[in-house]
């Protein structure tokens, strides 16, 4: 586990902040679940398997509990158990999970995720305001994002259609874990790690992640039994409605299949300039079954905060607004106009250490839009120095035009 810095906490507030404030916009309404569950609810996605990736043990009571490792169990379990809750019901979270993984770059063992969640009688609209809504989330950080999506059952007709002919409950996994691994493995060590299946078919499924961009681009490469699917239809009309909403970062991708015991329908991943996953996404109708709610379905949306504060780097907003700046005379002048615009709610750095004003303009220059300088001479005329952090300028303004020159 690791400590939070006080430059991390910032950009995890910020990132929160940019969130919920979207999320509310939306209609999702903020939820929070519990950070400690049953081992039984945590073992509902993978089984046994999952044991191995995440905190579980045994409490003083006897129960066997564990770490929450994502969001979206703990909310289905709650949207699941409240069946009064009205139907389609839109949630968002935001918080700290665990996961028992060997710590590497941009992977902790405790982060932090977003989720937005949708539950309820499964519909195409569902499926557009979730993508809508990631591509809108990434634009207010801002950040540049391109959305890589599929449909399972397209992928799995192909796979049906190539084997049409080999009887084995393991085929449709097994080809679909083959898929999920071109972004990670060399071709060759994937055919070496499925050796046991005919190479020539293997190639044709692993063929599929190479299916990228636009509709149109893709349609000509498809076999006439997917084109014909009624769910490229489907992949078709949600492009075709989120480009009516502005949206274009958005590119069919038929490598893209994600958690292999998760999704049963549109799935999506977000990567970032350099190729980074920031986060994934798709429909999962089985899992509130597994909840006991045969009645409604669930897509929705998570990424990793972490990931994000990686990929924004240098174009993180400052943490403050303006910097206070003075000289030994001329303290008392400048606390009382850190205080006043304290009050007037901006974030403002001010130094408590009475160290020289160079010392206090280095400390600055990094977390602070605006630097205001109060020397002895500003004083004297009623003025103070104005500088820019960013720009590196500055220029005397009266003490009078501070708020407006500060927007406020």
């Amino acid at each position: 586990m690791k400590d939070i810095s006080y430059t991390e906490t910032q950009a995890i507030r910020y990132i929160r902040s940019q969130f919920e404030t979207l999320a509310e916009l939306y209609g999702y309404d903020a939820t929070d679940p519990s950070p400690l569950e049953m081992l039984s609810t945590l073992e509902t996605k993978s089984g046994e398997a999952i044991r191995k990736e995440i905190y579980e043990f045994q409490d003083k009571g006897g129960r066997h509990v564990g770490l929450r490792f994502d969001l979206t169990m703990g909310l289905t379990r709650y949207v699941a158990g409240n069946r009064s809750t009205p139907m389609p019901s839109k949630l968002s979270s935001f918080g700290g999970v665990f996961r028992y993984d060997e710590p590497q770059k941009n992977r902790y063992r405790y982060f932090h995720q977003w989720d937005i969640e949708i539950y309820g009688r499964p519909h195409i609209y569902q499926d557009v305001e979730i993508i809508e809504f990631t591509s809108r989330f990434f634009e207010s950080l801002p950040l540049n994002v391109i959305i890589h999506l599929n449909h399972r059952k397209l992928v799995e007709s192909q796979i049906c259609h190539v084997f049409h002919d080999v009887q084995s409950d393991d085929v449709i996994p097994d080809m679909l874990r083959a898929l999920d691994k071109t972004q990670k493995k060399s071709r060759a060590d994937i055919m070496a790690e499925f050796a046991a299946y005919d190479e020539s078919r293997l190639g044709l499924i692993l063929d599929m992640a190479y299916w990228r961009g636009t509709p149109a681009h893709i349609e000509p490469k498809l076999p006439s039994h997917m084109r014909n699917h009624p769910k490229w239809l489907y992949l078709k009309t949600v492009l075709s409605a989120l480009n009516n909403m502005g949206i274009h970062n958005i590119q069919i991708d038929f490598g893209i299949v994600r958690g292999l015991d998760y999704y049963t329908g549109m799935v999506f991943e977000v990567f970032g300039t350099n190729n980074t996953a920031l986060a994934g996404g798709g429909r999962y109708d089985s899992l509130p079954g597994a909840f006991g709610r045969t009645d409604m379905g669930a897509a929705g949306v998570a990424g990793g905060v972490e990931r994000i504060i990686h990929e924004l780097d240098q174009e993180m907003p400052t943490t403050h607004d303006v910097a206070v700046m003075y000289t030994p005379d001329t303290y008392d002048v400048a606390s009382k106009l850190a205080s006043t615009l304290r009050q007037k709610r901006l974030r403002v750095r001010f130094d408590v250490s009475a160290r020289p004003l160079k010392k206090q303009l280095s400390a600055s220059s990094q977390d602070c839009r605006y630097g205001i300088i109060v020397g002895t001479t500003e004083i004297r005329d009623n003025t103070v120095i104005l500088r820019d952090m960013k720009l590196r300028t500055q220029h005397v303004i009266s003490y009078e035009d501070i708020d407006k020159y500060l927007s406020l």
